[in-house]
């Protein structure tokens, strides 16, 4: 396969941003975030209905007058956007020799290392730019649509309402009633604070990760849930979500993968995001845009024991720790309660992390947010990927046809070859090699 740069160029707001809106604090959940940027690609079988580029980018340019910060530039002296209508970095590639269906309907993993030509190249030292939008062009008549956004400003249910508000602007031919109206309210609501967190140190040498897919379908869910049963909460009875469920299994084997090295049961744990968006009691804008999150944590206490784990008890942890999250977040009435929350369990975590007594796994959940409904014109996307990512961390997203769960898990090298010969994750209908 070869990917053709055809042309690059900066697309401005198609009209200027106020000077009253030029400067943008970072808001402390932003202070947060992790520094790096955020692949999306978005597929789209069969579209004949595109002559041209130009309307992508008209479309682009009219929506950048709402999204007015992913068109500028992020002064991380100041931890602030310079709203300037610098413009977002916009290129145009033509793919050859591969056609868009073989990457739909073949296995993730036989194709992940082409998946990463599929979006801008950015530089980690450039962290100014906010977003970078990718148009790939297959002979077939698809298009593959790759985004990078900071995370700097923007978590995934921002890039959601994006990815959205840009589709229907294109579809509609304009912003009309139909375009969710984004609020950029974070920094007034969360302004800065003086963080004096103990941030865990880098490693003084990079292990070598790898990125590999895991499909959980509907029916291997299915089993989950049955084989894990349900329980009672104050006496109601529930029954555990398919992300659960998932995590849960997941966690299982991680933890096994680690008794395999070695050779006894180790404390870990599992942090999670909850989004604050109908979380907290404070109020919040509709359509809020920004970082706005909290991680929370579930932890297995090994306690020397070498019993065998049962993935109904990891589930209990997982459900129990995010119980206590919502009733968190329902307490947080003001900014200062959710500045509190928020960094007691930045505080835990980093705690965790710089004892290095504790197995720490990341995971982040983009199901069901809305970024498969992103339709142009030509129909929902016949596919949302991820690609190879920088960091450990298991990314879980919706299937292509919304009832599964994809695993897009990030691991050491070593860790990944124990993680694939749990017995579990060997009985997936479509384990990688």
């Amino acid at each position: 396969m070869e990917v053709q740069l055809i042309s690059r160029k900066l697309i401005k707001p198609s009209v200027q941003t106020p000077p009253h809106l030029q400067n943008l604090n970072i808001s402390f959940l932003d202070q947060l975030a992790p520094s790096l940027n955020v692949p999306n690609i978005f597929y789209y079988t069969n579209n004949h209905h595109v002559n041209n580029i130009e309307d992508l980018e008209k479309s682009l340019s009219e929506i950048l007058t709402l999204f007015y910060p992913l068109a500028g530039r992020y002064i991380e002296d100041n931890l602030s956007v310079d709203c300037n209508d610098e413009g977002v970095e916009f290129l145009e590639a033509k793919v050859d020799g591969v056609d868009l269906t073989q990457i739909i309907q073949q296995d993730p993993n036989s194709n992940l290392d082409l998946l990463d030509h599929f979006v801008p190249c950015v530089t980690e030292s450039d962290t100014s730019r906010l977003l970078a939008i990718q148009i790939n062009k297959f002979k077939c008549g698809g298009l593959a649509i790759g985004l990078l956004t900071s995370h700097r400003i923007a978590d995934i249910p921002t890039i959601s309402t994006f990815i959205n508000a840009w589709a229907t602007t294109f579809r509609e031919r304009g912003i009309s009633d139909q375009v969710r109206r984004p609020r950029f309210d974070c920094p007034f609501l969360f302004p800065q604070r003086d963080l004096r967190l103990n941030f865990p140190p880098a490693p003084k040498v990079q292990p070598k990760i790898v990125t590999k897919v895991f499909v959980f379908n509907k029916e291997a869910i299915d089993k989950l849930k049955s084989k894990i049963g349900g329980g009672t909460d104050s006496g109601v009875k529930y029954h555990h979500s398919r992300l659960e469920v998932v995590t849960a299994l997941i966690w299982k084997a991680l933890i096994g993968s680690v008794k395999a090295q070695h050779g006894q049961l180790r404390a870990s744990s599992v942090r999670q995001i909850m989004t604050l968006r109908g979380k907290v009691s404070m109020p919040l804008p509709e359509n809020a845009c920004g970082n706005m999150y909290m991680p929370f944590i579930s932890r297995f206490n090994a306690n020397g024991e070498s019993n065998r784990l049962e993935l109904s008890d990891i589930a209990s942890l997982l459900r129990d720790a995010k119980r206590k999250a919502i009733s968190d977040c329902a307490n947080a009435v003001n900014s200062d309660d959710v500045f509190s929350m928020v960094t007691k369990y930045h505080k835990e975590l980093f705690e965790e992390l710089n004892k290095g007594e504790v197995d720490s796994f990341k995971f982040s959940s983009w199901c069901r947010l809305g970024m498969e409904e992103a339709n142009f014109g030509w129909g929902k996307p016949a596919w949302m990927s991820a690609m190879n990512f920088p960091i450990d961390v298991s990314i879980l997203k919706d299937d292509k046809f919304g009832d599964g769960i994809e695993a897009w898990m990030t691991l050491k090298e070593i860790d990944m070859l124990h993680f694939q010969q749990d017995p579990d994750i060997l009985a997936l209908p479509s384990s990688p090699e």
